[in-house]
């Protein structure tokens, strides 16, 4: 996937924040599941302690939509990380459509244009990783579904299919903070 500085900076600046964005999907019907998957999303103690230890700016982007359930679940997870160190993580939703083919067409999986694609951005916007389509809990859980009978899936489903998703984005979140943090470009820039 080509990464352009420039052009995930500009995205950047006319996407949304969560409220907005999930508001454009309200006259359509979309906005239940992202209300419903943000209510079971709150973070525990241990989680939000875990956030509010970053120390490096974060720019996170997010291409998606509103009719999308797995948007909504990793939109949702993806906001209740953010608002748990806000002074940290500034977080933008951007919608999948032709006004954005320009991000669209660089970010293909597997020769499709899928959503959700996240992109984390340092303090600067230089890209720092992505992730894109459905987390690994997702994908265990579909192929549980397509391939019944067969033990191509060996990790247990999870207790809370949800709560499992927000584990996974935190855990993005953590692997980015932690590159942020050790980077020595950013070290220098920040003398520590």
């Amino acid at each position: 996937m080509l990464m352009d500085k420039d052009l995930l900076a500009a995205k950047f600046d006319q996407a949304l924040p969560y409220a907005d964005f999930v508001a454009v999907g309200e006259p359509m019907g979309h906005r239940p599941p992202w209300d419903e998957r943000y209510g079971r999303l709150e973070l525990t103690p241990e989680q939000d302690a875990r956030v509010k230890s970053f120390a490096r700016k974060v720019n996170v982007l997010s291409l998606t939509g509103t009719w999308c359930g797995d948007c909504a679940l990793q939109g949702s997870a993806l906001q209740r990380v953010a608002e748990a160190n806000p002074d940290k993580i500034d977080l933008r939703f951007i919608m999948r459509e032709e006004a954005h083919a320009d991000l669209i067409v660089k970010c293909p999986i597997n020769q499709g244009y899928r959503v959700p694609v996240t992109w984390f951005l340092a303090e600067d916007m230089e890209p720092v990783g992505w992730f894109g389509d459905r987390t690994l809990s997702r994908y265990r859980s579909m192929a549980r579904k397509a391939f019944p009978g067969e033990n191509i899936v060996l990790a247990e489903p999870p207790a809370d299919p949800v709560r499992a998703v927000l584990d996974e984005v935190l855990d993005e979140f953590e692997r980015v903070e932690l590159l942020l943090r050790i980077s020595p470009r950013l070290r220098e820039v920040h003398n520590d």
